[in-house]
């Protein structure tokens, strides 16, 4: 073979690979992409962090030099003033903080007393990996205060330093921190996606693709019919294995269920059906498996690994990020299973989440039953 003809060679499939804008957007499109999201979601600094103040001392000198050096070191935001222990449950059930800082009366005289007071913590543990980090900040910014007391005893003469701040921590809804707390919710949200909408993307475009569901359209069964005969099975196998999960859960690793649960189910159901019409939705835009496989991957896999709360916290990313975990299933019905199970919310509290969810479930199933439709009526 002369080189020319090599060369010849060459050019050709150079000019077929730039033709295929699939294979463009695998080589360029979906690394960047991949890069910029890891390197936003991934991050172990949380800052900004919302916090609640339970001040018994009645605005001490010490008390407001503690509130105010954590606020300064812009790891959190007071956003709320708590009147009484009661509260406390009330505004992490909210959402409303993530951190509790308890204040008790006499805390600064004590301090200069007996030479040490003690700062209580309280956190919302439901996230493990938020709680510990955010214990993590608070006890660093104490040890810093206690550092400038006492060389600010030293300085005014005294010979050992007089101040010691004590932090007593306390961690609520998971006070052992164990991790299944965290993530038997999220296994179960990634079994939906695998299982009601990777697997009816690629049954549906296995269908399409073989040209099997084009000779049923032209039976007297109708569009609508066929599809929803063949996702039923896929819902009810994803019910079942949501079960098993949650059992699992309850009975091997202790996770409490607090709440009610016929909530809890029903918040499983339509977080199937809106994980179903995403698998639908992806079929009736895709033509063959591959594409199915490689659109439920990228469009619904990794969302719900990286931007659901599973694995890293939302209020870690951008803001724009925040927006887009928003719009992913999987974060809703991650934090309303937190919220029944875990919490002991009441359903009327679950209003938002399972209202979103219903919501995501309609309009998915039926944009997604009108797309496919259309797509594979005789022409």
């Amino acid at each position: 073979m002369t080189n020319g003809v090599f060369w010849s060679f060459v050019a050709k499939e150079w000019r077929h690979i730039l033709r295929e804008r699939r294979t463009l957007v695998m080589l360029f499109v979906i690394p960047l992409a991949l890069v910029l999201l890891f390197g936003y979601v991934i991050s172990t600094d949380i800052d900004h962090t919302p916090v609640a103040v339970l001040d018994g001392s009645q605005g001490d000198p010490l008390a407001r030099r503690l509130v105010d050096k954590l606020q300064a070191a812009d790891r959190f935001r007071v956003v709320a003033e708590v009147r009484s222990d009661g509260e406390i449950d009330e505004v992490f059930r909210r959402g409303m903080v993530k951190m509790v800082v308890v204040i008790p009366p006499g805390f600064g005289s004590d301090a200069r007393r007996y030479g040490g007071t003690t700062v209580q913590l309280v956190t919302d543990a439901a996230d493990v990996n938020m709680a510990t980090t955010v214990i993590g900040y608070a006890t660093a910014i104490v040890a810093d205060l206690n550092a400038e007391l006492n060389a600010a005893a030293v300085a005014a003469g005294g010979a050992e330093a007089g101040f010691a701040v004590r932090t007593n921590v306390r961690m609520m809804y998971n006070p052992e921190l164990k991790s299944a707390y965290m993530f038997v919710p999220g296994v179960i949200a990634l079994i939906v996606m695998i299982v009601a909408a990777m697997m009816t993307s690629v049954t549906l475009a296995r269908e399409k693709e073989t040209g099997t569901l084009r000779m049923l359209t032209v039976s007297p069964l109708r569009g609508r019919t066929i599809v929803l005969g063949k996702v039923v099975p896929y819902f009810l196998l994803t019910a079942i294995n949501t079960g098993m999960i949650m059992c699992l859960g309850i009975w091997v690793f202790d996770m409490p269920c607090y709440g009610s649960g016929w909530g809890v189910a029903l918040l499983c159901g339509l977080f199937i059906l809106a994980a179903i019409g995403l698998g639908v939705l992806i079929s009736s835009l895709v033509k063959t498996q591959q594409s199915a496989l490689t659109g439920s991957l990228l469009g619904l896999f990794l969302p719900t690994v990286l931007l659901s709360g599973f694995i890293f916290p939302i209020a870690n990313m951008p803001l724009v990020l925040q927006w887009v975990c928003r719009c992913v299933p999987a974060t809703w019905f991650i934090e309303g299973v937190k919220g029944l199970m875990l919490k002991g919310q009441p359903v009327a509290d679950m209003v938002l989440p399972l209202g979103i969810l219903g919501g995501m479930a309609v309009l998915l199933v039926g944009l997604a039953l009108r797309l496919f439709i259309r797509s594979e009526r005789p022409q």
